[in-house]
């Protein structure tokens, strides 16, 4: 197999200074190395793509890692983005490959400060999101789906943004001041985005009658949804009766819709949804696919969220907008501190 060999090309490179002058010796020479590279391009290619762009104190970056970084960033390879746009690669390379350095110089710190994060560490942060954001296990496993992520990569993330959290903290925590005036300063100021749609979060158990005309089917219909109202008043769970009863599409998940906007239901349906308080359910009654019951699982009532409701949550954001402004001043000295070597 061929391989690249610095003697040999060097060898060659002082034949063909030495042809100057013989063009069809020269045009022999330049084919015979092209064909070479033609007939054997994946060495080749990986040195090219393995080599290193950037020295960063002891640690390196290689052409490899900021094309992925390049991909990760635009979903493009590098390749593509070039031919695309030239300008906006060269824009997107130099951005990629500075924040490549920013990591490189923060994990440095990282490991020279000890600091570690355990799974539980994780396991509790990505909790608190879920609690945040009001989303549920699978809700965030669909949005990670969405964004093209596996749940391992997001649990690396989440790693990695506790260890940056912990190196800034320990770095800049100390020069942090968030008052409680600043806090109302924020929500006087701010007060549109704390506005809350009324959103209701329902399930449904449904037996479906496609034919009108059935009244054999639909009898039995509602006599097996009467058999159902029946065992949830005995005390069955709703859930493990949407499972096992349910014929619509969220029948195995409990009969789960998620969150809609109370504006957007059945009008029909609005005015039962009234009548009840979380965990309540509706009478069998007609829809347009056949009987249902459906259960109102939670409810966000509409408008402005009083400031004690959203103290912590403008608390936290305040304090992050703090942190990134004084890790960005903290990042630069820690730079300026660092040998960094760019190579293109």
């Amino acid at each position: 197999m061929f391989r690249y060999d610095r003697e040999m090309y060097l060898r060659w490179s002082k034949g063909l200074r030495r042809l100057i002058g013989n063009h069809h010796q020269v045009v022999f020479l330049l084919v015979l190395l092209s064909a070479a590279c033609m007939t054997f391009p994946s060495d080749l290619r990986a040195e090219i793509t393995n080599r290193v762009v950037a020295t960063v104190n002891s640690d390196i970056i290689t052409l490899y890692e900021l094309n992925r970084s390049i991909e990760q960033v635009t979903g493009l390879s590098a390749s593509n983005l070039r031919l695309q746009d030239e300008g906006r690669f060269y824009q997107v390379r130099r951005a990629v490959l500075n924040n490549l350095i920013n990591e490189k110089v923060t994990e440095e710190q990282i490991r020279k400060l000890g600091i570690k994060v355990t799974e539980r560490d994780i396991d509790e942060a990505i909790e608190r999101v879920k609690l945040e954001n009001r989303v549920t296990q699978e809700e965030l496993l669909s949005n990670m789906g969405l964004e093209g992520i596996t749940l391992k990569e997001y649990r690396q993330r989440v790693k990695d943004e506790i260890e940056r959290a912990r190196l800034v903290n320990y770095e800049v925590k100390s020069k942090i001041l968030i008052t409680e005036a600043d806090s109302r300063n924020y929500y006087q100021k701010n007060m549109e985005q704390f506005s809350e749609t009324h959103k209701v979060k329902l399930a449904r158990i449904l037996l479906k009658t496609p034919d009108p005309a059935d009244t054999v089917g639909i009898t039995k219909a509602r006599d097996l949804g009467k058999e159902i109202l029946r065992k949830l008043e005995g005390g069955s769970d709703f859930s493990d009766m949407a499972k096992a009863y349910s014929q619509g599409p969220a029948g195995p998940e409990g009969g789960c819709l998620g969150w809609i906007l109370f504006d957007q239901l059945d009008p029909s349906l609005k005015k039962r949804i009234k009548k009840l308080s979380p965990g309540e359910y509706t009478e069998l009654h007609e829809c347009l696919y056949g009987i249902q019951i459906v259960q109102l699982v939670d409810e966000i009532e509409g408008g402005i969220k009083p400031f004690e409701e959203v103290r912590d949550a403008i608390y936290s954001k305040l304090f992050r907008g703090k942190i990134e402004e004084k890790y960005a001043d903290w990042l630069s000295k820690l730079r300026e501190e660092s040998f960094i070597k760019v190579v293109f």
